[in-house]
């Protein structure tokens, strides 16, 4: 599925998933091409500083994992 990161972060909310190995994993829900769909991404918890990581929250925010991800399902790199 080919889709754009504006399409992720364009007016929607990341939703606290879980947590796994070290990282805190988010799922953005969007439309593409008119149906729905569910894009989740690891942030890393070496990654998060001092910072704070509510359980909803504006998916633009967290646009630099969301980034990343996005370019490694699209490289290959990772299989979903």
């Amino acid at each position: 599925m080919n889709y754009s990161i504006k399409q992720l972060v364009k007016g929607t909310m990341a939703e606290f998933s879980c947590y796994r190995d070290g990282e805190l994993w988010y799922k953005v829900e969007f439309n593409h091409e008119n149906q729905p769909s569910t894009f989740e991404f690891p942030v890393p918890v070496a990654d998060t500083g001092t910072g704070i990581f509510p359980g909803r929250i504006k998916a633009i925010t967290l646009m630099r994992w969301i980034r990343k991800h996005h370019e490694k399902r699209q490289t290959g790199e990772w299989r979903a």
